[in-house]
């Protein structure tokens, strides 16, 4: 069941452990193992999305060679490295980590609200639907897909208004 976006402000504050060790959790109906692209890296996933949308953010295009991302925002605590070496680093201030192998961003660590936004481009096709895209008055080039489409981001997301982009 996916918890309401209103619900994020709520959430428990979640300091990262160094390179997002912690207890992996059990794998209930909801879990989904996911790899990097290399397959050095596995991950567990156990629960569903808060949210899934597009970021067009500059650290995200920076940060994946890309106009724009998807990303698949879950509690912190339901996101865990099962196995393999990863990295971390941080861009402005948005820890990070991907695979040590091939680079790939495997998920950003939001600890200001305890969730982690893991890279869509991992989830298989059919769990990623995302609802809308955020950020794009940092847009290099306009998206037409019948999505809202946030200046900044949704209120509810802890962004400055609810102001749409109409292109």
């Amino acid at each position: 069941m996916r918890r309401c976006c209103h619900e994020l402000a709520a959430a428990p504050l979640y300091r990262c452990p160094r390179n997002g060790d912690r207890p992996v959790p059990e794998r209930g109906d909801d879990a989904v193992d996911i790899q990097c692209p290399c397959g050095a890296v596995q991950l567990r996933i156990s629960s569903a999305p808060v949210a899934q949308f597009w970021c067009h953010c500059a650290d995200c295009r920076r940060v994946h060679n890309a106009a724009y991302v998807g990303e698949s925002l879950y509690p912190a605590e339901s996101v865990a490295v099962l196995s393999g070496e990863t990295i971390a680093f941080t861009l402005r201030t948005t820890p990070r980590v991907s695979c040590a192998r091939c680079g790939s961003r495997l998920f950003a660590d939001l600890t200001d609200i305890g969730m982690r936004g893991v890279s869509g481009t991992l989830l298989p096709e059919e769990a990623f639907d995302p609802q809308l895209h955020i950020h794009c008055r940092e847009a290099v080039a306009p998206v037409r897909d019948g999505l809202p489409h946030y200046q900044t981001k949704p209120v509810a997301f802890g962004g400055e208004d609810d102001a749409m982009m109409a292109w």
